[in-house]
């Protein structure tokens, strides 16, 4: 049986999957997070005779939903965006180390 190409792309490169995987990702933290605070909300205005928990909660979980995809996928971006070192160099060295002559700032 003759296999089909385009799996094996896929699973090489992603194809176009890896942006809808991030992509449900972000949703399913967004989802989350409301029905989860939301949730939380509910029951505290059912337990304590409130009636305001549940739309805190709501925006709550919102508000958390969002700052962990921020954290989440922020970080990827702002990595992927970074240029990568010189070759031939170390990256931990700073101006000033590569600079230094030897004995130079030492008493």
């Amino acid at each position: 049986m003759a296999e089909r190409k385009d799996d094996d792309e896929k699973a090489v490169g992603y194809g176009g999957s890896q942006g809808m995987n991030q992509g449900m990702q972000v949703l399913s933290y967004l989802i989350s997070g409301v029905v989860l605070y939301g949730g939380l909300g509910w029951l505290g205005d059912h337990y304590l005779g409130t009636g305001f928990l549940l739309p805190v909660g709501i925006i709550l979980g919102a508000g958390f939903g969002i700052y962990l995809v921020v954290k989440r996928f922020g970080e990827t971006a702002a990595s992927a965006a970074a240029p990568p070192a010189p070759i031939g160099t170390d990256a931990t060295t700073t101006d000033t180390q590569a600079t230094r002559k030897t004995g130079e700032g030492t008493t």
